[in-house]
């Protein structure tokens, strides 16, 4: 059995290197009982109408031997968009997360209800036996679309999740 753990790793370095080199802050996570993902942490600004700050979450999913060894492994990106939301716009929120999921062609906006956060996450599958160039590319890319889908929704989540409007109002002037 080929171990492929220091690819999926390597990559992550390689991007970290990258997002550096091109003035990004950057930092890591590393992994605890409640969250078993070593993640790069890359911080991006003046996301949406109100030029926000966002932390965009990079791990390879844990206990994926069997993939890895398959030459395959799955790099999940995750996005904290709203924290603390009050259980009285959870209502409102799943309803606008509904309508977005069916409209984007990758990752979906999500709530988790116990916490009160409001994220964006996507997973994706990249081939270990490519170079090393190509899966950083690839994942930049798909960073690159996050990104752009933050853009474009963010400030709907956060007008829905501070109760300053309802699903409704913001469906009808997003772009879908």
């Amino acid at each position: 059995m080929t171990n492929f753990s220091a690819g999926p790793n390597r990559l992550l370095n390689l991007l970290e290197t990258d997002y550096k080199a091109e003035g990004f802050q950057t930092g890591w996570a590393e992994p605890t009982d409640e969250d078993p993902f070593r993640s790069l942490i890359v911080l991006f600004d003046g996301i949406g109408e109100e030029e926000r700050d966002i932390q965009l979450e990079l791990c390879f999913l844990p206990n994926m031997e069997d993939a890895e060894a398959a030459g395959i492994c799955i790099l999940q990106a995750f996005a904290t968009i709203a924290e603390d939301v009050s259980p009285l716009y959870h209502g409102e929120l799943l309803r606008l997360t509904a309508k977005l999921n069916t409209t984007l062609p990758l990752g979906a906006f999500g709530l988790f209800e116990d916490t009160g956060v409001v994220y964006y996450k996507h997973n994706s599958l990249l081939l270990l036996a490519n170079e090393d160039a190509a899966n950083v590319k690839t994942i930049d890319t798909q960073n690159g679309l996050i990104l752009h889908f933050l853009h474009l929704y963010l400030e709907a989540f956060m007008k829905v999740a501070s109760g300053k409007a309802s699903a409704g109002e913001m469906l009808e002037t997003l772009p879908l």
